[in-house]
């Protein structure tokens, strides 16, 4: 039903603005490869936005120096990486198309011993407002690039980016988007001296979405905390946060104007232990048939096996199959994790099922995805809508109203048949 995605190009309105002049409408369409397709770009640099004053922010990031090209840039003989960073903040209360923009260069000699390059950018945003912050990375050695789009929220609302996160030296800032408890931290708040935190402790959501042909969206309710303590922030014991689920950080006696930290796994966002195989089964009705009782697994990952040897007789083509679904799912942990993971999420669903969009259209606060096969019919597209919430900047629902036709038992028979691969590569 779907046409192979080998040659898709992405097109993304970064916003949706009116106004009284044409400097004050949106972005015309560009053609960004790279959005939801790792594959597109060699870099794939993580950013985060945390607040450091009413009217400034700082923009951390994180470079594997793995991705970057290091050359001789002048005689001393020194390998050398060369990076250009450059942003545009949108400002969506003042509907303004660029309220601050900035270009950065950096330099760093290649050191065998470093995982990754660590930088940090000024931004001008202030409380009150909402923005969108439009990132491009480029390797000025390879000339290659990348977008990223990050929300910056400074509304009395959300309040993820007044609390600093950084790794146990106090150096560096986190820089993952979905701050996950690998590893040991230090909380901070940007105007307010903290020396204790509540903490209150959601588990792990095992609710996924409703097939993209129903009508009916799944509601969280974080009102109930499963428990809750007291965290002194002088001596975080990040190994005591080892149960899989969220970890609310708060002043307050409920999960309210804080900062939500996640707990997925040892291994998350990779697909790796027979739990992570099974879940994401139950698109296709099958989770529930496969047995837990196994402690060991050895039960689980023989009927995982089972299930998809039953879709393709031919060894290697199920293991293409299976390839190509499991990809997928980390992917989707990677692009859409919000406060569940991304794998079950509206647009973790639709990525794994239908595949990369053919068109991405995206404003402010929401995503128009686009499916358009040539030659099989008119296409199919899909809408999101941004859920604000107080656990994440990521989260969006899909606007099941405004389907016409999923075409979603097609293309779960598809699966089911073995036969996707021919469609989606």
């Amino acid at each position: 039903m779907l046409r192979s995605i080998k040659y898709i190009s992405f097109i993304l309105f970064v916003l949706f603005f009116v106004g009284c002049s044409s400097s004050q409408k949106g972005t015309t369409p560009r053609n960004l490869e790279m959005i939801y397709n790792p594959s597109s770009s060699l870099l794939h640099p993580n950013f985060q936005v945390y607040n450091t004053s009413d009217s400034t922010s700082v923009l951390a990031g994180k470079i594997l120096t793995k991705e970057l090209l290091f050359n001789n840039v002048s005689s001393n003989d020194l390998l050398t990486s060369r990076i250009k960073i450059a942003y545009n903040l949108f400002n969506l209360e003042k509907k303004e198309r660029i309220t601050d923009s900035l270009t950065s260069f950096f330099s760093f000699e290649k050191d065998l011993n470093e995982r990754y390059i660590y930088i940090e950018i000024p931004v001008k945003a202030k409380m009150g407002n909402k923005y969108i912050l439009e990132i491009i990375t480029i390797d000025q050695n390879r000339n290659s690039q990348y977008y990223s789009f990050l929300k910056v929220d400074r509304t009395a609302n959300v309040t993820h980016q007044n609390f600093l996160i950084k790794d146990s030296t106090e150096i560096e800032l986190n820089v993952n988007p979905e701050k996950f408890i690998n590893s040991a931290f230090r909380i901070s708040h940007y105007n307010t001296s903290v020396d204790s935190l509540n903490v209150f402790y959601f588990k792990k959501s095992k609710k996924t979405p409703f097939p993209a042909n129903i009508n009916d969206s799944i509601s969280y309710n974080f009102t109930n905390p499963d428990s809750s303590w007291v965290c002194y922030l002088d001596s975080i014991p990040y190994k005591d946060y080892n149960l899989e689920g969220i970890y609310y950080f708060t002043k307050e006696n409920k999960a309210i104007n804080g900062i939500a930290l996640k707990q997925f796994g040892k291994y998350f966002p990779k697909v790796i232990t027979p739990n992570d195989l099974i879940e994401p089964l139950v698109y296709f009705n099958y989770e529930d048939t496969i047995s837990y009782q196994d402690s060991i697994g050895k039960h689980t990952k023989l009927q995982v096996d089972n299930f998809w040897l039953s879709k393709v007789s031919n060894i290697e083509r199920s293991r293409d199959l299976v390839k190509i679904f499991y990809k997928r799912v980390e992917y989707a942990n990677q692009y859409f994790t919000s406060f569940v993971e991304g794998w079950q999420t509206d647009r973790g669903m639709i990525y794994i099922i239908y595949g990369l969009p053919d068109y991405i259209f995206k404003s402010d606060n929401e995503e128009k995805w686009i499916y358009a096969p040539v030659d099989l019919g008119p296409g199919i597209s899909f809408t999101f809508s941004y859920y604000e919430n107080t656990f994440s900047l990521n989260h969006y629902i899909l606007k099941r109203d405004k389907i016409k036709d999923s075409g979603w038992d097609s293309t779960i028979r598809l699966w089911k048949n073995g036969e996707i691969i021919y469609y989606q590569k």
